[in-house]
């Protein structure tokens, strides 16, 4: 009976041992940056993302591990996390009444790419608002 359970965790110890070494993702990267006070008031990030605790390599994995040097990571980054277009344009359908839906607009349907309006380590700017901008404060909010 000793025999077997220790056979049992030996088995066990050898199978996650093979699983360990030979079953990682090679296209993991690990660079960690430390983000020093200086390196957050250079590159502040969203309350919302912050609040989740995203590191720079969430959106800017195999860049390296120089910030100065990081790309945006373009609407693909983006909708990694935020699913899709659609999906974004569905949460704001109620706004399609007064066709004032700013991920399914009048004039762009939901083809606007992320960064014309939301920036991560800048004020974000409201892409309406470089037209309209005597009325949308009556019917959108500061973007995010």
């Amino acid at each position: 009976m000793k025999t077997k359970k220790t056979l049992l965790i030996l088995g066990f110890f050898f199978i996650f041992s093979v699983i360990y070494l030979f079953g990682g993702n090679d296209n993991i990267t690990l660079e960690q940056i430390v983000v020093t006070p200086e390196l957050k008031k250079e590159f502040p990030i969203k309350s919302h993302h912050d609040s989740l605790s995203l590191e720079c390599i969430h959106c800017h994995d195999g860049q390296g591990n120089n910030p100065r040097e990081f790309e945006t990571p373009g609407d693909k980054g983006c909708l990694s996390c935020h699913k899709n277009k659609e999906y974004l344009a569905n949460r704001l359908v109620f706004m399609d009444d007064l066709h004032a839906n700013p991920h399914n607009s009048i004039h762009d349907g939901p083809n606007l790419f992320c960064d014309e309006c939301h920036n991560e380590h800048k004020p974000s700017i409201n892409m309406c608002a470089e037209c309209h901008e005597h009325d949308i404060k009556i019917w959108m909010k500061e973007t995010p």
